[in-house]
């Protein structure tokens, strides 16, 4: 005979390892109050505390009925709330929230991954009905899909690369749980919403069954849900890597500590000619061509005391400017704390955690050799020109020698403007090769060139294959150039030069510029454009 259990859907927090019941509370709601009791009891032999109360309050519009009537009235909220913490055999503690409940807990202890980990290992893969997902690109959106029927987690539009599920609702079955094998709605985000028992043994033998299954293999299909993972700020591990991402700026050990360029924050509106450092206080002038290295950074902190660094980070800013000697009306951004210019890779406990925009993300081992073999693919393509050795000469120069040595025209810092680029305008290409082969080029001498020619090249092609306004401007810009000789330039390859003594490699590149590139690659390939990753030599020595 079948046992029928009744449950009841309830809104479950998996709490950090290491939380107990007292500090997975905030400590306004540790100890009793007047509008506020905190029970210390068992459930089935395990530790548990039970907080629950509710505040009123007055409400706000109260003061504009006054202000539009004359009449005072007074009226009340009521918000009432209650949290039951349970510590499991292993110290774990659980907690289950009704109301305004959740805001009992210290959002630093929760476990913001368990609800997704129960997803990833028990939905029906093609059952998934929502999703929220961010996209780490130079659009820096967030998307919501939802398809009412069910539908795959690819057909929401996530392709892996560089996308981050913060939301998601899925059917699924789990057998084990006190719901039988009945089909069951799944919604996680901070928290895990599932239907769970209502009586407190079967509720004990749920919470044990959510915590075998977070550690079963993730279903084919739901990948994604796990191979990049946004850390919270705060999330108990952000301090540790914090620290050590201090201890590479304090170091000279910095092969994967670099400046790369916040696309996703940055709204630039003009060509860029130099970028200015403000905020550290000492009234030194420090303008820079494009971007300061990291040597520069690590002699900026050498004196700084240790406790200071993550303040610096965030009010140091770079400014960057349509002038070599910046102005306050050569202003071409916003300013962007210096933190979100770094990009920083470490592993640490047998994960890789990686530094992008401030915000730190973990990484699946799995994922990252995806997205390496992706771009290996990608450089071993070869250009369908060569572009002529570069040497000493300044990149203007270049691209105009480059131009007439491949029968192209330069259009170095020739910007065209379209309805979404008005402020100051885009620039297409460095040099445009007739019928349809737009080249961007940049000296590769630092980690932020490399982001930032990657960057540049695609979002202004991006805009150029997207954008009829831009491709129409585009056009007439190399009618003009080419004095009438080319009536109908085309869009048909891409290629990012960049002049270094050593050829980009998967190695060479940070995991988010490598994210980026693989995203861009696809989308334009959509499109039906080839991109292309060039190494420019020097000259051989005599």
């Amino acid at each position: 005979m079948v046992e029928i259990v009744a449950t009841k859907r309830t809104t479950l927090y998996r709490m950090l390892e290491g939380s107990t019941l007292e500090t997975a509370l905030t400590e306004a709601r540790r100890e009793s109050d007047d509008d506020f009791t905190v029970t210390d009891l068992t459930m089935e032999h395990r530790p548990a505390r039970l907080v629950a109360g509710s505040i009123a309050t007055s409400a706000k519009w109260a003061n504009d009925v006054k202000i539009l009537t004359g009449h005072s009235v007074s009226l009340s909220n009521s918000s009432p709330g209650a949290a039951l913490l349970i510590q499991d055999m292993d110290k774990i503690i659980w907690a289950l929230t009704w109301g305004t409940g959740f805001h009992f807990l210290d959002s630093e202890q929760i476990d913001f991954g368990f609800g997704s980990r129960v997803v990833a290992r028990s939905a029906l893969p093609s059952e998934v009905k929502s999703l929220t997902k961010t996209v780490l690109d130079h659009r820096a959106r967030v998307d919501r899909s939802s398809m009412p029927n069910g539908s795959t987690i690819r057909d929401l539009g996530v392709d892996g690369y560089g996308e981050v599920v913060s939301r998601i609702e899925a059917k699924a079955v789990i057998g084990d749980l006190a719901v039988g094998d009945k089909v069951i709605l799944l919604r996680a985000a901070d928290s895990l919403n599932v239907p769970l028992a209502k009586s407190p043994e079967r509720l004990i033998r749920d919470l044990g069954v959510l915590a075998a299954l977070s550690h079963r293999p993730v279903l084919p299909g739901l990948e994604s849900l796990e191979q990049l993972i946004a850390l919270k700020p705060q999330d108990s591990r952000v301090p540790a890597l914090d620290d050590k991402l201090i201890d590479a700026l304090l170091s000279s050990q910095t092969q994967r500590l670099g400046v790369s360029w916040p696309h996703e924050r940055l709204d630039v509106y003009g060509p860029v000619m130099s970028a200015k450092v403000t905020g550290l206080g000492d009234r030194k002038r420090r303008v820079f061509e494009q971007a300061p290295e990291i040597s520069d950074l690590i002699e900026w902190f050498a004196d700084v005391p240790r406790q200071e660094i993550l303040d610096r980070l965030r009010t140091v800013k770079i400014e960057l400017h349509s002038d070599a000697e910046p102005q306050s009306n050569t202003l071409v951004s916003t300013p962007v704390p210096l933190r979100r210019w770094l990009a920083f890779e470490i592993e640490d406990d047998n994960q890789r955690f990686c530094l992008h925009d401030g915000n730190w993300y973990r990484m699946d081992d799995q994922y990252l050799a995806r997205i390496d073999e992706r771009v290996s693919e990608i450089l071993a393509e070869p250009a369908s020109l060569t572009l002529p050795p570069w040497g000493q000469e300044k990149e203007d120069a270049y691209n105009k020698r480059a131009a007439q040595v491949l029968s192209g025209y330069c259009l170095d810092k020739k910007l065209i403007t379209t309805p979404l680029h008005s402020r100051g305008g885009i620039e297409p290409c460095d040099v445009f090769v007739a019928p349809g082969v737009l080249i961007h080029v940049k000296r590769g001498r630092q980690s932020s060139d490399l982001s930032h020619l990657l960057a540049q090249g695609l979002v202004s092609t991006d805009a150029l294959a997207r954008d009829e306004n831009a491709r129409s401007a585009w056009k007439k810009r190399i009618l003009e150039e080419s004095d009438g000789a080319i009536e109908d330039a085309q869009l048909k390859e891409v290629i990012l030069a960049v002049g270094s003594e050593r050829p980009v490699t998967v190695d060479t590149l940070f995991t988010f510029t490598k994210v980026n590139l693989v995203k861009q690659f696809d989308a334009l390939r959509y499109l039906g454009v080839q991109v292309h990753v060039a190494t420019v030599s020097p000259p051989p020595q005599d």
